[in-house]
């Protein structure tokens, strides 16, 4: 049997797979009544569609709330390059929709359909978008294919494969090298992403290497910034620290260190911020059981007092809490899941700490190691020294500029990426 025949078969078995789930899914919608089942069957109310009805539109899909920040700078040059145009965002998560909403990431944000024929088919009905942008590593083969066959400029920005994921899509190669195909251009974070992609079929004259948008990132504003340092009580003399972005499994390794960290100064409070929200009691809970009293960020207003340890359980706080730290952990990190966004304390001049598995974010996690803004640790008893080295506040700013100076000499992946994206504009190229 060729290999055309393999992608074939194989994408023939997804689509009856798919095409099953969707009766299902439709029986269950019509049950449920659910507004986001609804939203994933791509049903939406008729003044989302007149809304939608008007314009050149966009429509541009991120993952969830991680991926949302990310592209948020790329959204914003986008609108002033194109303020014709709309964007209309979709989400796989409920919390990337959320914080999309709260940020005015885009015109319109719903949660995504799911990828199959008729939810696809209503949703590109609904959305009529003259382009389609997929953010990092967002592969679904229907959506991908009812593009191509639609004719529509099918773009990958901020695109990455990971090293804990590629095996797995060299393994349904012969279904991800056709869909990935329907990319008329990948702008990728990394060299290594481009390897990836030409492993999957895709030539590597539409793989481009425009570089990481999460250096292009836009500091806090000053105001939200110190509204958030009173709102958790701050005074002048206190030392922040920031536990950003812990996942599961790191909690166990770094609450037992909370009451060292505390023991170091008086003045020492922290911030510990669960990667998912629906891990912020269970943060509390663990805590409590060490002895220590945690307060949850939600929950600060109904019990007033001086709180030492706050559990961050909101969205979009996380850059606000790095702003006023002296020194930050960054998560997913000591646990094999590859590293969050490194660069988020750094682009606040602030220190940043993490564990050996970087392999997300290396580019920036050997930069802030290599210009002294930055610190890999091996093991979770390190952090107590390394914070313990940043309570004198000239040796945290130093440390916090070496940072700044090293990211923001990798920035320039939005205006690079919205470049490109503008060469594929199908209006200006029917002109």
């Amino acid at each position: 049997m060729t290999s055309s025949q393999h992608k074939n078969i194989a994408v023939f078995i997804y689509q009856a797979f798919m095409a099953l789930l969707s009766m299902v899914a439709r029986i269950l919608g019509l049950v449920s009544g659910s507004a986001s089942l609804k939203e994933r069957l791509g049903f939406y109310s008729r003044a989302d569609r007149e809304k939608l009805s008007i314009g050149y539109n966009v429509w541009l899909h991120a993952a969830s709330a991680g991926e949302v920040n990310a592209i948020s700078p790329f959204c914003q040059a986008f609108r002033k390059a194109k303020p014709e145009a709309k964007i209309i965002l979709t989400t796989t998560s409920p919390s990337g929709k959320k914080i999309a909403l709260e940020k005015g990431v885009a015109d319109s944000v719903f949660l995504a359909p799911l990828d199959m024929s008729g939810p696809l088919k209503r949703a590109f009905q609904a959305f009529r978008p003259v382009m389609v942008l997929v953010a990092e590593t967002e592969f679904w083969p229907n959506w991908l294919f009812r593009t191509g066959h639609n004719g529509l400029p099918l773009l990958l920005i901020n695109g990455r494969i990971s090293d804990r994921s590629f095996p797995s899509y060299m393994r349904f190669k012969a279904l991800f090298s056709p869909a990935l195909n329907c990319f008329g251009l990948c702008l990728v974070q990394t060299k290594g992403d481009l390897e990836k992609l030409s492993a999957l079929g895709v030539s590597e004259k539409r793989i481009m290497v425009a570089g990481q948008m999460k250096y292009d990132l836009v500091t806090p504003d000053i105001t939200a910034v110190e509204k958030f340092g009173k709102d958790l009580g701050l005074e002048r003399k206190d030392i922040l620290f920031t536990l950003g972005s812990l996942r599961e499994g790191e909690d166990d390794l770094l609450l037992p260190l909370v009451s060292r960290l505390l023991d170091l100064s008086g003045d020492v409070k922290l911030v510990i911020a669960p990667r998912h929200l629906k891990n912020a009691v269970v943060f509390q809970e663990k805590l409590k059981g060490l002895g220590v009293a945690a307060a949850l960020r939600s929950e600060m207003e109904k019990s007033p007092g001086a709180k030492r340890v706050i559990v961050l359980d909101t969205l979009g706080e996380l850059s606000l809490a790095y702003a006023l730290s002296r020194a930050a952990f960054v998560g997913g990190t000591l646990v094999p899941v590859g590293g969050h966004n490194v660069m988020e304390p750094a682009l606040g001049s602030v220190p940043v700490c993490f564990g050996p598995f970087t392999q997300n974010v290396g580019e920036a996690a050997l930069a802030l190691v290599q210009s002294g803004g930055g610190v890999e640790i091996q093991e979770p008893s390190e952090l107590t020294g390394v914070f313990k080295n940043f309570l004198e506040e000239v040796a945290a700013k130093e440390a916090g500029v070496k940072g700044f100076n090293a990211v923001n000499a990798m920035r320039g992946a939005t205006d690079r990426t919205v470049a490109q994206v503008l060469k594929h504009w199908p209006i200006n190229n029917k002109a």
